[in-house]
């Protein structure tokens, strides 16, 4: 999964302080509109490692409006509920708020 081709370096990358990853389906949750519309990325692997090209889906919704089912595709197990969530993305973004608008990134992964 490390990146091999030659657009890939122009892609944004999508930084994790926890990249643990399923196969499948993956979900990380991101405050405001950064990430909304970003059609490819490469992720930063835990080894350091940028993987190959991804699409990615987004979508803008609320975070009290998140649903059960989007937050089981989380990527970070501590992030599948509500309230670990909340917790997390208050550490990483001072003055997070539930009421806030968040970008929900798809990615699938072998």
């Amino acid at each position: 999964m490390v990146a091999t081709d030659a657009n890939a370096s122009a892609l944004p990358i999508l930084g994790f302080a926890e990249p643990v990853f399923a196969a499948g389906r993956n979900t990380s949750v991101r405050r405001g509109t950064r990430w909304l519309g970003v059609m490819r990325v490469r992720l930063q692997l835990a080894d350091g490692q940028l993987s190959a090209a991804l699409p990615l889906q987004t979508r803008l919704c609320r975070f009290d409006q998140l649903s059960d089912a989007e937050l089981a595709f989380e990527h970070d197990p501590a992030c599948r509920t509500r309230a670990g969530l909340l917790a997390t993305l208050q550490r990483h973004y001072p003055g997070f708020a539930p009421g806030e608008w968040v970008t929900v990134c798809d990615f699938w992964l072998d």
